[in-house]
């Protein structure tokens, strides 16, 4: 049996996804290939497609959630789906072809493109294999609903009302989660964690994130946080990974000298789950594949200005069930993490939760059922 992992790194998150089916699979010791489609896509297509997303999100984020709910319309996505279609068509002939050519038994895709491409394959009679869609946030977009799909794999149960709702046969629909690497379900032992990383013990540890890049307003959280009153700054201990950001690491280590605070700084790590599972709370963006693993590793999230479209509706479903605080502004940021220091019950109580929306063995779960679909 031949199996196809196919993702588009339009951001991490798809990719990392992708990663974690492909560890899966390796450990049940079936064989695969994994592949982006962009590296599949005309030269124009493949420099574009990442960079016009993250220049939106980045620089126009206002403008990008206008357009993001924009196409979600039912009535804009019926006339505009078309021309999406033929456009990503005409620029992945490489990739269709490559399908087409290696006839693979499964196709699992974290990411609405592949799938797209390769529902219009079944649609027309061209591919005859499985298609497994993994959707990778809590609430999908028009772009997901490539009907094509033998299943559809969705975070939570919210997902699936939500997929049933846009046409999807319940029977098709499989809450499995959003699926991560198996390190962030493993305990590696908080004590020695601790010793490991470097930290000291008996403080309220508050992880701060700002993704690969370091992005977001964190100095001026940190510097928040840290000039707190002494009630709450001497029970804190401030940790900031700052990803290749390395202006960010250079501004904070030089901050470090005059505050009167725990501040550990790290840049680009491998390690977070480590991290995360040493962390009281955890201060960063609703990213798909950052909530699967700060649900897996049971920590509470302080969700910092999310992006219009995926993130602010992730966030939505995050505070709804109570394990995820919003955060507009540092301001906020400061108050809530405030709040948790004076009232751990409230920690407590959103740990308790997450259990509710913790799917630990997502890529396990999803690789088992190609293998079992695909006999």
């Amino acid at each position: 049996m031949k199996i196809l992992i196919t993702y588009a790194y339009a951001g991490i998150g798809h990719k990392k996804a992708a990663e974690a089916v492909r560890t899966a699979l390796s450990e049940l010791g079936t064989e695969f290939r994994i592949v982006d489609v962009l590296d599949y896509t005309n030269r124009l297509f493949r420099f574009s497609y990442p960079r016009i997303y993250l220049f939106l999100i980045n620089r126009t984020p206002a403008f990008w959630g206008l357009f993001y709910y924009f196409l979600d319309l039912a009535i804009v996505d019926l006339f505009l789906s078309p021309i999406r279609r033929f456009l990503h068509n005409i620029n992945s002939k490489k990739f269709v072809r490559f399908v087409v050519e290696e006839r693979p038994d499964i196709v699992i895709s974290t990411h609405f493109l592949p799938s797209e491409l390769i529902g219009g394959l079944k649609r027309k009679g061209i591919f005859k294999g499985r298609l497994i869609t993994v959707v990778t946030d809590l609430l999908p977009h028009s772009f997901w609903m490539a009907h094509e799909a033998d299943y559809f794999i969705a975070a939570i149960e919210r997902t699936k009302k939500e997929l049933v709702r846009r046409g999807i046969k319940e029977e098709k629909i499989k809450v499995f989660g959003i699926p991560c690497s198996p390190l962030f379900s493993i305990s590696k032992g908080r004590q020695k964690l601790m010793a490991e990383l470097n930290l000291e013990e008996g403080f309220f540890n508050l992880l701060i994130m700002g993704g690969g890049f370091g992005t977001g307003p964190i100095r001026k959280i940190v510097q928040s946080i840290c000039s707190s009153e002494s009630i709450v700054r001497d029970k804190v201990q401030v940790i900031v990974i700052c990803g290749k950001n390395k202006k960010l690491s250079e501004t904070l280590n030089k901050l470090k000298q005059d505050l009167k605070a725990r501040l550990c700084i790290f840049g680009y790590m491998d390690n977070i789950d480590e991290f995360m599972e040493v962390s009281s709370c955890i201060i960063t963006k609703s990213g798909g594949l950052t909530i699967s693993e700060a649900l897996s590793k049971r920590v509470p999230m302080i969700i910092i200005q999310p992006i219009p479209g995926q993130e602010t509706r992730n966030c939505r479903i995050l505070t709804d069930y109570g394990v995820a605080l919003r955060a507009n502004n540092v301001k906020d940021v400061k108050k809530h993490v405030t709040d948790f220091i004076n009232l751990p019950e409230r920690i407590m109580g959103m740990k308790v939760r997450i259990n509710l929306l913790s799917y630990h063995n997502a890529a396990k779960d999803i690789a088992m059922l190609a293998l079992t679909y695909g006999n």
